[in-house]
């Protein structure tokens, strides 16, 4: 089994998305899969023009010669596509998007019939499932709705199987170790156990999304916690790190 893992935050190893997918990477490691990660803003990734040589002139490739045609090689390769985002504006940040957009070149421009809707033909046999990952700062779990919709389609038009979705609200309860000890250490064994159902199985139980997205305290005290930490925000004039350094 091979895992590769792309971490479409801006923040890269500042943010809570780090935390998530290194639990996930080392659980599917310790169940014997072979991890790669990669973050997408170390990479050079141009937008996607909509000029079709992809297609129509260069047969799978890109006009522009940037690191995404490496990072298509290793889509190719893997047998599991584990895609992290944090929720931006109910979405995938743009450099997540950016990558999607990319990957454009694994399926042909020529439309089939598949469970009766238009899909693009596929040029390759085995085009890797697609699992989410992503946090958020909102309390609801229906935050994510938007986004699991979108993942959800994109697998469709990639005739690509959609893994399940790994959800972590609240996300800063990851670092609150010092206030919930006990919550913290279960939600990222859940985190681990997710990775290693991965691995095993290709997808995700039931039992363990739930684990990881639940939360130590109600909508009350996470919105009076929420707005306490941007008053300090406020006062500081800047963003407080929260993810302590290794």
């Amino acid at each position: 089994m091979k895992i590769l893992a792309v971490n479409g935050s801006p923040t890269k190893k500042k943010g809570m998305t780090d935390i998530a997918l290194n639990l996930v990477l080392e659980g599917a490691r310790k169940a014997g899969a072979e991890t790669e990660y990669i973050y997408l803003a170390d990479k050079d990734i141009n937008y996607c023009i909509g000029c079709f040589s992809c297609w129509l002139k260069n047969q799978g490739s890109c006009v522009f010669k940037d690191d995404m045609p490496e990072l298509l090689e290793k889509v190719k390769n893997a047998d599991v596509l584990l895609l992290g985002t944090p929720l931006y504006v109910d979405g995938m940040t743009a450099q997540t998007k950016t990558f999607v957009d990319r990957i454009i070149p694994l399926v042909e421009p020529e439309f089939e019939m598949v469970d009766g809707h238009y899909r693009h033909a596929k040029r390759l046999e085995n085009i890797p499932g697609i699992a989410l990952l992503s946090v958020c700062g909102f309390y609801e779990l229906d935050n994510f709705d938007g986004l699991v919709d979108h993942v959800k389609r994109i697998c469709k038009n990639f005739r690509s199987d959609y893994i399940g979705a790994l959800l972590k609200p609240y996300s800063y309860s990851f670092v609150m170790d010092d206030i919930f000890p006990e919550h913290v250490e279960e939600i990222k064994k859940a985190f681990v156990n997710a990775g290693h159902e991965l691995a095993e199985n290709k997808e995700f139980s039931v039992g363990t999304l739930e684990k990881a997205a639940e939360l130590p305290f109600g909508p009350d005290d996470a919105l009076v916690g929420a707005n306490m930490f941007w008053e300090m925000c406020r006062d500081k004039k800047e963003f407080i790190y929260h993810k302590k350094q290794a």
